[in-house]
């Protein structure tokens, strides 16, 4: 995607400082609003047609972001409801289009997308929607439109960094080489028959780290981890979608990619401990990732 400007505004007093934003030769407009702005965006015309809308709840000790996606005829009059319905969330995001051309069948569309997003990055979103949503079939030419329409939409929450997204879209078939996968050992007594160190594997993606399928992952969690923001990260690996036992004692391997932003998370989650991932992964010259990265930046 080529380079683009985003228009972000601040409302005045008057509104609470409301925000939008928008994108050069983009229809879509964002309002990012929180609990405070809920009662003035009822008189807000603008809010008042089809739309698609995030709530969200994140804090500084708190790695996952709980998130709720919904659709909705009107989203302002949506959003307020859940005022009362779900205490928990802090902040929301509204998409609607300024040229109203979005209909049910659209937000129904993007609803679904969005929803299977969040899925996929399960190393930073707590997704809190209950069901999948149904989505919607649309025409050939309606369905190019829209997919281009969410890229928009990820483009402003990625760049406007209100949504940690680590994984956005099914990427091409990546050419793994040896001169780019980065390795981390597992502790010195989890070794194969060759009395070689067990280890992680990763590379670098677009849109931030990928931990490969057939790492191995070690069993024993150090205690002083329990209270790490990372480990409510390594339990939701922690199941046979994910980890089943290696043939080695006292590991799991690991049973499809998983992708995150943060190379220490991807760390921690091998070695069930707060890890300097920037350090400890290595390429097989023994090159740092954090050597790497400085390198090729």
């Amino acid at each position: 995607m080529r380079g683009q400007t985003i228009k972000l505004y601040i409302m005045g007093d008057e509104f609470k400082n409301i925000k939008t934003a928008e994108l050069d030769n983009w229809t879509g407009k964002a309002y990012i609003g929180e609990r405070k702005h809920v009662k003035i965006i009822q008189t807000f015309e603008e809010l008042s047609v089809p739309g698609i809308y995030l709530l969200l709840y994140s804090s500084p000790d708190k790695i996952l972001t709980d998130i709720y996606i919904g659709e909705a005829d009107e989203v302002n009059k949506r959003i307020n409801s859940h005022f009362s319905q779900k205490d928990w969330w802090d902040k929301f995001i509204v998409f609607i289009n300024s040229n109203p051309i979005l209909n049910k069948a659209h937000v129904r569309w993007l609803e679904n997308k969005f929803h299977k997003v969040a899925k996929e990055n399960i190393s930073s979103i707590a997704l809190k929607n209950n069901q999948e949503p149904s989505g919607s079939k649309l025409s050939a030419s309606d369905l190019d439109y829209m997919e281009g329409y969410f890229e928009k939409m990820m483009f402003v929450l990625n760049h406007l960094q209100l949504i940690d997204f680590s994984k956005i879209s099914e990427e091409s078939v990546i050419e793994l080489k040896n001169e780019t996968i980065f390795y981390i050992n597992l502790t010195s007594d989890r070794v194969d028959e060759n009395k070689k160190i067990l280890q992680g594997k990763m590379i670098i993606t677009k849109e931030g780290y990928r931990l490969l399928k057939g790492s191995f992952i070690e069993k024993n969690v150090r205690k002083s981890f329990k209270s790490h923001t990372y480990f409510p990260i390594r339990k939701k690996f922690e199941t046979p979608e994910y980890m089943v036992d290696s043939q080695y004692s006292g590991c799991d391997i690991l049973q499809k990619d998983i992708d995150f932003t943060s190379p220490s998370a991807a760390a921690a989650v091998v070695k069930n401990r707060a890890v300097n991932g920037r350090v400890e992964w290595q390429l097989n010259n023994g090159m740092t990732l954090d050597e790497y990265e400085n390198q090729t930046s």
